[in-house]
């Protein structure tokens, strides 16, 4: 994300009130990790799925939570699918490369977060307050 991203309004707003938090830069997987984290997934040989994953690299960068969130919707679309007749998964490499999919991992969440109903939004929202640890009395109160 760039510095104009609202995260960053907010960030500078806490640390102006005081409120410690902790910036941590990820790195993502590398496209040889990621070309084993795949042939591992789909249980077939690295060297089979070295043309998808080099796709599915330069699509996410190797950010593990957008490289699942692809596969998925590759395989909600069928473009990576399991066949019972040939008895493993199978892709289109040339419909996954034209992909139009962006790299920026919050616009795709907040796509996902969008499709969600208001009241499990306003849900979210107020629970992303509470930190990573919220009672479950609080979250009983909020569905209710």
């Amino acid at each position: 994300i760039n510095q104009e991203h609202a995260v960053f309004t907010l960030m500078a707003e806490l640390d102006l009130c005081g409120v410690p938090s902790t910036t941590m830069r990820l790195a993502g997987l590398n496209e040889c990790d990621l070309n084993a984290m795949l042939a591992d997934s789909i249980r077939a040989f690295p060297r089979t799925t070295k043309s998808l994953s080099r796709i599915v690299y330069q699509k996410t960068n190797g950010n593990p939570y957008f490289v699942k969130a692809f596969l998925k919707s590759l395989v909600d679309r069928h473009i990576l699918n399991y066949s019972l007749r040939e008895r493993r998964w199978v892709w289109d490499l040339r419909r996954i490369s034209s992909e139009d999919i962006t790299t920026n991992v919050l616009y795709f969440l907040s796509q996902r977060m969008s499709a969600l109903t208001e009241s499990a939004q306003t849900a979210l929202k107020v629970l992303s307050c509470f930190g990573i640890k919220v009672r479950k009395s609080i979250v009983s109160h909020l569905i209710a």
